[in-house]
């Protein structure tokens, strides 16, 4: 007889002598059968293969008057076809938009290059023009403009927009923070 516990426990281990093995799985194959919705919290983790060959009997397989169905028949099939006139036009059509792609991003590239090439000129120039500009100061002018300014920005600076500030902005903000 199946102790209690395994009923109870049914995740546990499993009794060691083999007779009890074979006791508490004829016990959990019985409860499977009366009881299905039961079955999975009922039977061991190593049993449920023994309990689905219990309630579910085997189909015998239908097989075809030819021998079986080919898997690799559609692709025997298509691999012997001729090649689809549609099908080939629409790949020639996909390949010139994959050439025009290429073109329009080698555009794109050189034009971003001559873009990078242009502000970097901009910039190199207008660093130039700030040494000329140093080198005109005279002497003791000269030290103190090569000098960077770290000062910060102020923090109350005016920004200009492209849309009209707003009357009494600042004074709402201000009344705002008071309240």
């Amino acid at each position: 007889a199946t102790p209690l516990a395994a009923v109870l426990f049914p995740r546990a281990r499993l009794p060691s002598s083999s007779a009890s093995r074979v006791a508490h799985t004829h016990m959990m194959l019985l409860a499977t059968r009366r009881c299905p919705p039961f079955a999975a919290a009922l039977r061991p983790a190593g049993t449920r293969a023994l309990a689905f060959k219990a309630t579910h009997k085997r189909q015998p397989k239908k097989e075809e008057s030819s021998g079986g169905r080919d898997p690799y028949a559609t692709l025997k099939a298509a691999i012997i076809a001729e090649p689809d006139p549609e099908l080939s036009t629409a790949i020639m059509a996909e390949k010139e938009t994959a050439a025009a792609r290429r073109e329009r991003r080698a555009e794109y590239s050189r034009q971003a290059i001559t873009e990078v090439k242009r502000v970097m000129g901009h910039l190199s120039r207008l660093i130039k023009l700030r040494q000329a500009a140093i080198e005109a100061l005279p002497e003791e002018l000269q030290e103190a403009a090569r000098k960077p300014d770290l000062t910060p920005a102020p923090i109350q600076r005016r920004i200009f927009t492209d849309t009209a500030p707003i009357p009494e902005y600042q004074a709402k903000l201000l009344r705002r923070g008071e309240d």
